[in-house]
C-alpha cells in the first residue's frame, strides 16, 4: 500500500525554488531516504508535507488523499510526525513533560502511561533521566527525546530530518539502530540524511542535488551507483 505519494512537487521560498517538481512514493513498512548535500532541498520537502511551508505547484497525499494546505497540527493527526533538525525539544520542561506534551488521545490506541513505557523501552536511557530538564540532555539525548516525542502520536510515517547531525559515529549509529527497530514495530520511516551510511538503513530513496531527483532506485541501486561514489565516498 502507498502511504505517502509527492507528484511534481514545487517549494519556493519568493523568487527563489528550493524544490522543483519532485516525485516519489512510499510504500508502507519501509524506509525511505532523501540523500543530498546541503541545500539540495530535502529540508523543504519535508516542510511541505508536515504543513510548514505552503508547496508552489504539486501534490502531496497521504493514503489516496490530499493534505496539500492542512496545518502542521492536522498533518499529525493524519498520522504524520515530523522530527525537524535541530531536535527543537523543550528546555525548561523536563523529559517526560516533553513526551506528554506530544500525546494526542485521539490518535492512541493505548493510555498515555503506556505510550510512555513503549518510548522508554525503545530508548532506556530517556527512563533514567524522565524527570531531568530537556536541556540538560547531551545531543544524543536529545535526539531520542526529540525521535521519543514524534513516537508518543503513534506516526503511520515517521519523518526524521538529519537525526545524525553533530553526533559522534557511536552517537549516530545507535540513533540508527533504534530507528531500525521503529521500522521493525511497523513504523513507515522517511530519512532526510547527507551521510551515504544512511543507505545501510534504507529501502528504497532517492538522490537531490538542487533540487532535483537525480536518482532513485531501491538500497543497492543507490549504493552501487557512481554518483554515490563520486559525490559521498570518495571513491
Amino acid at each position: 500500500m502507498t502511504l505517502l505519494a509527492i507528484d511534481k512537487l514545487s517549494v519556493a521560498y519568493g523568487d527563489l525554488f528550493a524544490v522543483r517538481e519532485v516525485s516519489f512514493s512510499i510504500d508502507e513498512g519501509i524506509v525511505f531516504v532523501l540523500l543530498g548535500a546541503n541545500g539540495a532541498g530535502k529540508t523543504s520537502i519535508l516542510r511541505s508535507i508536515s504543513g510548514l511551508t505552503p508547496a508552489r505547484s504539486g501534490s502531496v497525499m497521504a493514503e489516496g488523499k490530499s493534505i496539500v494546505g492542512f496545518s502542521p497540527h492536522e498533518v499529525a493527526r493524519a498520522g504524520i510526525s515530523h522530527v525537524p533538525e535541530g531536535r527543537r525539544i523543550f528546555p525548561n520542561l523536563t523529559v517526560e513533560d516533553n513526551l506528554i506534551v506530544s500525546f494526542i488521545p485521539a490518535r492512541a490506541p493505548m493510555p498515555a502511561a503506556q505510550a510512555l513505557a513503549a518510548v522508554y523501552a525503545l530508548f532506556p536511557r530517556l527512563a533514567e533521566r524522565r524527570k531531568q530538564a530537556g536541556g540538560t540532555l547531551s545531543g544524543g539525548e536529545q535526539q531520542m527525546l526529540a525521535i521519543g516525542r514524534a513516537m508518543m502520536n503513534f506516526p503511520k510515517l515517521l519523518m526524521l530530518d538529519e537525526p545524525s547531525l553533530g553526533l559522534s559515529p557511536v552517537l549516530a549509529d545507535l540513533v540508527f539502530e533504534r530507528l531500525a527497530e521503529i521500522k521493525r514495530q511497523g513504523t513507515t520511516i522517511l530519512l532526510v540524511e547527507q551521510n551515504a551510511t544512511c543507505l545501510e538503513l534504507a529501502t528504497r530513496g532517492v538522490i537531490l542535488a538542487n533540487g532535483h531527483v537525480v536518482l532513485a532506485g531501491d538500497r543497492h541501486a543507490l549504493q552501487d551507483s557512481d554518483f554515490v561514489r563520486r559525490a559521498y565516498l570518495g571513491v
